[in-house]
């Protein structure tokens, strides 16, 4: 008798995950939209654009003064038809978005350029990091000419950098773990 009753349970469990949107489950948090690169005087540049949709308890963190630190990251990779593909170059493009309250303004630091840019509300400080416009990355000249190659770029927080009050599970419900899906882009065009 006890036995059904357990079974039932979890079956009537089972059928409630079951039927829980998906988008309730698992929402993108950063979406690489478009991503290129552009060619300034042999130098790869990198336009991209990201759509974000910052979860509460990440605005809740940077509104009570914690630096929030954003990354994105670049990889340029040969195409192996044999193996796993190789990797040509990794970059790692660092922001710090951080709230002064003394200032009443949000700074968004550039860690790569060590430079500092104000604003006086999170969404715009939130828009000038999703936004990337002709960005210097790399010389083209250290590229092999004949390699199938292609590029791939990915947006997130970098739990690494991560203030330490903001590391601990046990003090917040949440995930700060998130990244985009890789945005993949052939250079062909770039590396003829």
């Amino acid at each position: 008798m006890r036995t059904c009753s357990n079974v039932t349970a979890t079956a009537m469990i089972l059928l409630m995950l079951a039927a829980a949107p998906v988008g309730a489950i698992a929402e993108e948090v950063f979406e690489v939209v478009d991503a290129e690169f552009v060619d300034i005087d042999s130098t790869l540049s990198l336009n991209m654009r990201i759509d974000t949709n910052i979860p509460e308890y990440i605005t809740i963190a940077m509104d009570q003064g914690f630096a929030v630190p954003f990354l994105f990251e670049v990889e340029i990779r040969e195409r192996n038809p044999w193996w796993f593909d190789d990797k040509v170059v990794a970059l790692k493009q660092q922001y710090l978005l951080h709230y002064l309250p003394i200032l009443e303004n949000y700074i968004v630091i550039d860690r790569n350029l060590s430079q500092r840019t104000y604003f006086r509300n999170r969404d715009t400080a939130m828009y000038s990091v999703s936004r990337v416009a002709e960005y210097p990355l790399f010389s083209l000249d250290n590229l092999q000419r004949d390699a199938d190659l292609y590029a791939r770029v990915r947006f997130g927080i970098d739990v690494d950098e991560l203030p330490l009050p903001l590391k601990s599970s046990s003090l917040w419900d949440n995930d700060w773990n998130i990244k985009s899906d890789w945005f993949e882009w052939s250079l062909e065009d770039l590396v003829p």
